[in-house]
C-alpha cells in the first residue's frame, strides 16, 4: 500500500532526485511553471494551479507526479479543465513518474485511484510518455512525437560515423555546397561562444530570418526567450556559429543534461540558404559533440525531414488519456477520441515512412553496414 499527497513546488525543490528526463527536472519544472504561470491561451491552458503528488511507502518517499491542472475552452463554450504533465504544454522533452525507489506493480493503480479521488478534472491528457512508461500498465498508449538523435558513444569517432550513417548523396551535398561557399568567395569558420548578451543579439538576428518561410520565430515571444534563457542558465550550454567571413549565418543552441547533449534551438539566415548553411551547421554540431565525448545528441522532439539527413535513430513517445464521468466531459470525448485516433495514425504514417526511407538509403550507401536502429526507448 501507498500513501499520497500534495507538496508546493517550494517543497519539491529540497528534493535530490535524479530523471533522466530534463522536463523533469526541478529548476526545469519551477522554471516553467514561474514563466507561464499566467500565460493564458487555449494551448497553454489558463487558471494553472501545480499538483505535485508525492508517493510514500511506509516513510520512504518512492515517487514523485509533477502535475498541473489547466482549463481550456472548446466549442466557445465548453471549458474543460485538463490535469497533465507539467510543462508538456511547451517545450516538454519527456515526461514520466519519476522513480526514486522501486516500485510495485499495483502502484499506477493505486496512484491513478487517489488521483480520481483528491483532484477534479474532466480530462487527463499525460504526453511525451517514453514506451517504458510504468503509466502503460493502466492505459492505452497512442503514438504522439518521435526525437531524431545520434548515439555517439556507438561510434569510436565522427568520421567512422559519418561514413555509416550519412547517406552518400548527403555526403556529396555537404561537399559540393563547401565548394560553392569558397568559389564564391566566402571563408566559413565555425566558432563557439557562450550564450550571452553578444550571442544572443547575434542569435536573434538570424532567427528573425525564420519568418520569411512563415516560421515562429522564438525570439518574438518575451515569455518563450526568458523561458530558454533561464535554460541556458540552469544546465552547461553553448552556441555554434558557422560564419562567412566573420558575419554569423547559422546558429544551433545547446544543453548538457545527464551525459546527454540536446539541441534547443537552431536557424540559418535564409539569404544564405542555396549554401547549405542549416546542414554545415547541425553538422559541425555533431562533430563537437565527438570532440566534447558526449554520449548521446539529441536533436529535441520533432519529426522534420532535415534531422534525418543526420541520423539513423528515433526515439518514440506517446500520450494516454482518461476522464470523468462528468456531462462536459462525455459531450466533448468523442471529439477528442476522434483527434487522438488521428494523431496516433499520422505519427505512426510518418515514423514508418522516415523508417522506410531510412532503410532505402542505407541500400544506397555502399559504404555503410549498420542496420537501422529504430529505438522505443533508451537510457540516457
Amino acid at each position: 500500500m501507498y500513501s499520497f499527497s500534495l507538496i508546493t513546488l517550494e517543497d519539491l525543490q529540497k528534493i535530490e532526485y535524479f530523471s533522466k528526463f530534463p522536463g523533469s527536472q526541478t529548476s526545469w519544472i519551477a522554471d516553467w511553471y514561474h514563466t507561464f504561470k499566467k500565460h493564458d491561451d487555449n494551448h497553454f491552458g489558463a487558471d494553472k494551479k501545480a499538483y505535485i503528488v508525492t508517493a510514500y511507502e511506509g516513510n520512504k518517499l518512492v515517487a514523485l507526479v509533477p502535475l498541473m491542472r489547466l482549463t481550456r475552452t472548446y466549442f466557445k463554450y465548453f471549458k474543460l479543465q485538463f490535469l497533465e504533465f507539467l510543462g508538456q504544454q511547451w517545450s516538454g522533452m519527456g515526461h514520466d513518474i519519476i522513480v526514486i525507489r522501486k516500485l510495485e506493480d499495483g502502484f499506477v493503480e493505486e496512484l491513478y485511484s487517489w488521483i480520481k479521488r483528491n483532484i477534479s478534472y474532466h480530462f487527463l491528457f499525460l504526453k511525451y510518455l517514453p514506451a517504458s512508461s510504468r503509466l502503460k500498465s493502466k492505459f492505452r498508449f497512442y503514438r504522439y512525437a518521435g526525437a531524431p538523435f545520434v548515439q555517439t558513444s556507438s561510434f569510436s569517432d565522427y568520421e567512422r560515423f559519418r561514413l555509416k550513417v550519412y547517406s552518400r548523396k548527403f555526403r556529396e551535398d555537404l561537399r559540393r555546397t563547401y565548394r560553392r561557399i569558397k568559389r564564391d568567395g566566402f571563408k566559413m569558420e565555425v566558432e563557439q561562444h557562450e550564450i550571452d548578451e553578444y550571442s544572443l543579439a547575434i542569435i536573434r538576428n538570424i532567427s528573425a530570418s525564420k519568418t520569411t518561410d512563415g516560421k515562429m520565430d522564438l525570439y518574438e515571444n518575451k515569455l518563450k526567450e526568458d523561458f530558454h534563457l533561464k535554460i541556458y542558465r540552469q544546465n552547461p550550454s553553448k552556441v555554434v556559429f558557422i560564419k562567412f567571413n566573420g558575419e554569423a549565418v547559422a546558429y544551433g543552441t545547446l544543453i548538457d543534461i545527464n551525459g546527454q547533449r540536446i539541441g534547443v534551438d537552431a536557424a540559418f539566415d535564409r539569404k544564405f540558404r542555396k549554401y547549405g548553411v542549416g546542414i554545415h551547421c547541425v553538422d559541425q554540431v555533431i562533430r563537437a559533440g565527438f570532440e566534447d565525448n558526449v554520449q548521446k545528441l539529441s536533436f529535441g522532439l520533432g519529426m522534420d525531414t532535415y534531422k534525418f539527413q543526420f541520423t539513423n535513430c528515433i526515439e518514440e513517445f506517446f500520450m494516454c488519456y482518461d476522464f470523468k464521468i462528468r456531462l462536459k466531459s462525455l459531450l466533448v470525448l468523442p471529439y477528442f477520441h476522434y483527434r487522438i485516433k488521428k494523431m496516433n495514425r499520422d505519427v505512426t504514417a510518418v515514423m514508418n515512412r522516415k523508417k522506410q526511407q531510412l532503410k532505402n538509403e542505407q541500400k544506397n550507401n555502399k559504404t555503410s553496414k549498420d542496420k537501422i536502429s529504430f529505438v522505443e526507448s533508451i537510457e540516457m
